[in-house]
């Protein structure tokens, strides 16, 4: 058996195009989370509702070749309709529900931690201070969340342009030096 490896020097020296769109994604969901989440819920209602059309189309399809009339298709496709209307109707609403949901867990998670730090006040005091110091944040990150902007979608975005910022400076990097 012969085993040949190939080496494909255009996929090095091309354009990472995904990084760039990757930053893209990362400034929109850092500058703009709650348009991004919004969108989001618009695109899954859509769906919905044509998922929705698409089993009320097939029941009249079913009852139209086979003579028989199957309900639950029906039903299947009235509810998904509905599900997806409700959706795009309430994605604002649904946006700030998970930004408050956030924000409450993330103060939730501050506050456990805070408990955490008196427990280790005295036996670690390295301990200590680290989770008092995580606790604080997470109560102060769940404030944001709740008073300013979905801190989750936020750190996200940051975590996504320092990641293509990286991914595009390698690449420039390496061609560079050809």
């Amino acid at each position: 058996m012969k085993v040949t490896i190939v080496n494909n020097k255009n996929s090095e020296s091309s354009f990472p195009i995904g990084s760039l769109l990757l930053l893209i994604l990362g400034i929109f969901l850092t500058f703009n989370s709650e348009g991004v989440l919004s969108s989001i819920f618009i695109f899954l209602g859509i769906l919905a509702s044509l998922y929705g059309i698409f089993k009320f189309i097939r029941y009249y399809q079913i009852k139209n070749q086979f003579h028989m009339e199957d309900s639950r298709v029906m039903m299947s496709g009235i509810s998904s309709i509905v599900i997806g209307i409700l959706t795009i109707l309430l994605a604002s609403f649904l946006t700030n529900a998970i930004q408050i949901i956030t924000g409450i867990w993330l103060i939730f998670s501050g506050l456990t931690k805070l408990g955490n730090a008196s427990f280790y006040k005295v036996n670690h005091p390295k301990l200590y201070i680290s989770e008092l110091i995580i606790a604080i944040l997470f109560i102060l990150l769940g404030i944001y969340s709740i008073f300013a902007k979905n801190v989750v979608l936020v750190v996200l975005g940051v975590v996504l342009i320092i990641y293509s910022i990286i991914d595009l400076v390698n690449y420039f990097f390496r061609n560079s030096k050809k």
